[in-house]
């Protein structure tokens, strides 16, 4: 089972903040996943007003923390411990989503097979800052229905489309995507782009769904007279 690390806050309204990651805890473990809230388990003998015991707390949280496979930060408020876990989980590799809306679990990152969902980092620098006509992109996760949601439905190419510019559209945003597996096509606002994917991710991409050798190896040589506007 795959451990979830769930980073929210904890001081302000504590017993308010203790009982939202019980919450998340249950929505959690309802996607199959095994919840580890810190705020519930290091609370116990850890007060946190007491500044020996969190930072007590804080140490045993990011000894937990390297242990997990994820870390979900759940809600919209980062505070300065949750920014600590954040940059904790960054430095020792440990995948990161962000969850704006932690009570509703449509917006949860659980995908449908093994592979891990894909998010910022697996995207090429700034590169959503440049034209993406007749490129491979990364499509947000959140974009997609949650029993579509999956790693293999992430990458796309960009064909065309106002969005496509760099500059952006003078009316639209929007962007034209085709599916170099199913050849399936879906138009989304350039917002929706996460970037472009990294050598490695695609490499990673082509290993857990060998379909997509064939499948870019198809896109590249049709690019000219298929795909392009």
């Amino acid at each position: 089972m795959k451990m979830v690390y769930l980073a929210s806050p904890l001081r302000g309204d504590y017993d308010r903040n203790i009982e939202r990651a019980v919450v998340y805890s249950r929505l959690v473990s309802e996607c199959g996943l095994l919840p580890l809230a810190p705020h519930i388990i290091f609370s116990q003998w850890c007060n946190d007003t007491v500044p020996e015991q969190r930072e007590q707390g804080l140490k045993l949280g990011l000894a937990l923390l390297e242990k997990c496979d994820e870390m979900w930060v759940m809600g919209k408020e980062i505070s300065q411990g949750m920014q600590g876990e954040i940059d904790f989980a960054r430095e020792h590799g440990i995948r990161t989503y962000f969850v704006p809306y932690p009570s509703l679990k449509e917006y949860y990152p659980v995908s449908t097979d093994e592979t891990c969902l894909l998010d910022g980092w697996d995207c090429v620098g700034d590169g959503i800052k440049e034209n993406l006509d007749g490129r491979l992109v990364l499509l947000s996760y959140e974009s997609l229905k949650p029993e579509h949601r999956n790693a293999r439905n992430q990458l796309w190419v960009a064909t065309h489309g106002p969005g496509c510019r760099a500059d952006g559209g003078n009316f639209s945003d929007t962007v034209h995507l085709f599916h170099p597996i199913d050849r399936d096509r879906m138009a989304v606002s350039r917002r929706e782009i996460l970037g472009f994917p990294k050598g490695e991710t695609v490499e990673m991409l082509k290993n857990a769904y060998p379909e997509f050798v064939s499948g870019i190896a198809e896109y590249g040589q049709e690019e000219e007279e298929e795909l392009c506007p």
